[in-house]
């Protein structure tokens, strides 16, 4: 039987309350963004914790201490504001077992923001070769000795606490799909996510807007007119701002990626 362990980054956090938080029933790794450095452990219920905690800012580079001390043949990237189904463990190894060519595989997640809603799958298959990845890392599960193979890890320029405020989870996964990562998405949901207190997410607004021209003109420079008109256009019910006003903010954000 496979190992499992959950990936997750936090803040400011002084003990291990964040388990009972998520309904986490297995192993867990916590990057812990605070006023301290310190490794702690923690046994419970027949499982193991590990807190990494440190003064680095990021949620890029705090996902990557996590990646660091993974260890479990399958590892789950995660929030704080995660809360899990109590049977999470099984259900991942259970589509990995099933579907042994997968890489990564894609969950679903119930979520409580009607605008910021979750695409859902109602069945497990793998993915197009140019299926879009409208997906957050909350949903992704992997094998941690594919990642390590293909030396894929997260920009710390993007993200929350970074330069710019959002699309490292895409450039994640753009960077897995690249490498030749075997994509799935599955049936199954394996719990809820809250968007009450995100730290970056303020609306489809400038600063929005300028985040993400940045991520386009990172992972898409050739073409980035068109996934900028094309984005400008597909979220006109979401904005208040005119379609000139989302392009003038790409553009400006472009440009901050591009300055050397």
């Amino acid at each position: 039987m496979s190992s499992f362990e959950i990936l997750c980054v936090t803040m400011r956090q002084n003990d291990f309350s964040k388990i009972k938080q998520m309904n986490v029933n297995s192993d867990i790794v916590f990057a812990n963004q605070c006023d301290r450095t310190l490794y702690e452990e923690y046994q419970f219920d027949g499982h193991k914790a590990k807190m990494i905690s440190t003064e680095t800012k990021g949620v890029g580079i705090n996902r990557n201490l996590t990646l660091m001390y993974a260890s479990a043949d399958i590892c789950l990237f995660s929030d704080d504001d995660m809360y899990y189904v109590d049977n999470l463990e099984e259900i991942v190894l259970k589509e990995f077992e099933l579907n042994p060519d997968a890489d990564v595989i894609i969950f679903n997640l119930d979520s409580d923001d009607p605008v910021r809603k979750q695409k859902k799958y109602d069945k497990t298959r793998k993915c197009k070769k140019f299926e879009r990845m409208p997906w957050g890392c909350v949903r992704v599960a992997f094998r941690l000795n594919a990642q390590r193979k293909a030396n894929i890890f997260f920009t710390m320029l993007f993200g929350g606490g970074a330069k710019f405020l959002s699309g490292e989870d895409s450039m994640w996964l753009i960077d897995a799909k690249r490498k030749g990562l075997k994509f799935y998405v599955s049936k199954e949901t394996i719990g809820k996510v809250s968007f009450d207190t995100s730290t970056w997410f303020t609306g489809y607004d400038e600063k929005f807007y300028f985040s993400k021209g940045a991520f386009y003109g990172a992972v898409h420079p050739k073409t980035f007119l068109l996934w900028a008109i094309y984005f400008a256009l597909r979220s006109r019910k979401r904005s208040k701002l005119s379609f000139s006003q989302k392009m003038k903010q790409m553009k400006a954000g472009r440009k901050a990626f591009n300055q050397k």
